[in-house]
């Protein structure tokens, strides 16, 4: 695994491109060293630029996007293929499994890459200049980006224990095999760094809905970030406050514009762009899982589309965004089958709202928390044809409709699986048919073990 890992962290500091354009359309010049990387301001940029590439392909811009989607219970995985995220979606993926192989390489290589660059660019302020304190800071999202779906992934919810053990720490560029020892951290420790990394974000973009803001880091996807780490944590107050520094962002009007060219709008906060040379391949492809009704598939009746109020054909997010193929009911956020060039949404101001909504629910403003609620929902669905009486809504069946509004709203958007696990709820899949299972918090299963790949290399994983 070590290898594997320095080799690829080459690769990424050695993307020199001139803008957030070249990103996506350009290929990387040869024969350049790592100290020709920080050697002008453009290939610098271009350094940073490759830090994005790390963490979306094949990680949260493409397979394991999807994998996390599995393991969520709103979609069926009907493909009887392993190398289509079936183990994910079966929670019986191993140490060996393609999905935790693919998806534990490409966190440590980013988070390596990040460290890496960290380090290089000491000896480069000069170069930096002003951008320097937002380098920084976009390194330290990408590193804290990493550990938080790691800390998702392969530990007992903070809600159990927090301090169970969780995933080895490495905050130390790696360019030997010196450092292949390293304990686990526990969960709450994962939680304290990644909260670390996004203390100071005072450099990075305030706000904006251009290319260049939503494809990299800004202070909106900081505070997301942030949001999502105190929510696990069940710090409401201070997730609150993270989402309540978030500004400048809208719902559009139509639920559609989301997902359609040119995939970004007032609603965009964080997203991964695809272009013809760099998009994920087949079987990692986000919308190759979608489109063909052969892979992923909606759970019209035990998902959240068969609850109801929740499959309404008045609402928009069903007219528009579902939809039939190979005779089965299909998402359609990702409908380019032919290229792979849909662009995948990772923070959006929706999420913002119910993650508000939430957290208000849990410290007693019930007000604002169907005001969040109603905005949501009232984007697709008519109020005036609403069965769902939000004003009439309180304690545990606002916070049920809080949670049934998420999973109508972001499935599809590798989030529904992180709240079951947020949450130490039970995974429960395909009620009601023969191959219905129920995955508990302390059953084999629901966390991934830590691959056979850093158990060979790390004498120090004992968990």
């Amino acid at each position: 695994m070590k290898t594997t890992l320095i080799y690829t962290l080459s690769l990424g500091l050695l993307v020199a491109t001139t803008g957030c354009s070249d990103f996506l359309e350009k290929e990387p010049p040869l024969n350049i060293t790592e100290q020709d990387v920080f050697s002008s301001p453009e290939r610098l940029d271009g350094a940073v630029l490759g830090l994005y590439g790390k963490i979306k392909n094949p990680f949260m811009g493409a397979k394991t996007y999807v994998c996390i989607e599995n393991i969520g219970d709103d979609m069926v995985n009907v493909s009887g293929n392993g190398y289509e995220a079936l183990a994910s979606y079966e929670m019986n993926v191993g140490m060996s499994t393609q999905d935790n192989v693919d998806t534990w390489n490409a966190a440590y290589q980013a988070i390596n890459s990040a460290n890496t660059f960290l380090s290089s660019l000491e000896n480069a302020k000069e170069t930096a200049g002003n951008k320097y304190d937002q380098y920084v800071q976009e390194a330290k999202f990408v590193r804290a980006f990493c550990y938080y779906y790691l800390n998702m992934l392969y530990a007992k919810p903070y809600k159990l224990d927090n301090n169970a053990k969780s995933v080895p720490l490495r905050l130390k560029a790696e360019n030997d095999l010196s450092g292949n020892d390293c304990p686990q951290s526990s969960v709450k420790e994962i939680f304290e760094q990644v909260l670390r990394d996004l203390s100071d974000i005072s450099a990075l973009p305030a706000t904006g809905n251009t290319y260049a803001t939503v494809t990299r880091a800004s202070q909106a996807a900081a505070c997301m970030l942030r949001m999502r780490c105190y929510m696990a944590m069940e710090d409401w107050d201070k997730a609150i406050a993270a989402g309540e520094a978030i500004s400048g962002y809208a719902l559009s009007p139509d639920i559609a514009t989301v997902f359609s060219a040119p995939y970004y709008c007032e609603e965009t906060i964080f997203t991964f762009p695809m272009a013809s040379t760099n998009q994920a391949g087949m079987q990692a492809a986000v919308p190759y899982f979608h489109y063909s009704g052969s892979s992923l598939v909606l759970d019209v009746k035990s998902g959240i589309q068969g609850k109801a109020g929740y499959g309404l054909e008045s609402d928009a997010r069903i007219s528009k965004l579902t939809g039939t193929a190979n005779s089965q009911p299909i998402l359609k956020k990702f409908t380019d089958g032919a290229s792979y060039l849909d662009w995948v949404p990772i923070f959006r101001y929706a999420e913002t709202l119910l993650n508000l909504a939430e957290c208000y629910a849990m410290t007693g403003n019930e007000e604002k928390a169907k005001s969040a609620l109603a905005q949501v929902r009232h984007r697709s669905v008519p109020a005036a044809s609403d069965p769902l009486d939000i004003a009439s809504l309180s304690d545990e069946r606002l916070k049920e409709a809080i949670y049934n509004e998420r999973r109508a709203e972001l499935i599809g958007e590798a989030i529904r699986a992180l709240d079951i696990h947020r949450r130490a709820e039970n995974f429960v899949k395909g009620q009601g048919t023969p191959k219905a299972f129920t995955v508990t918090p302390t059953t084999n299963g629901y966390i991934w073990p830590i691959p056979t790949i850093e158990r060979a290399v790390n004498k120090l994983i004992t968990d």
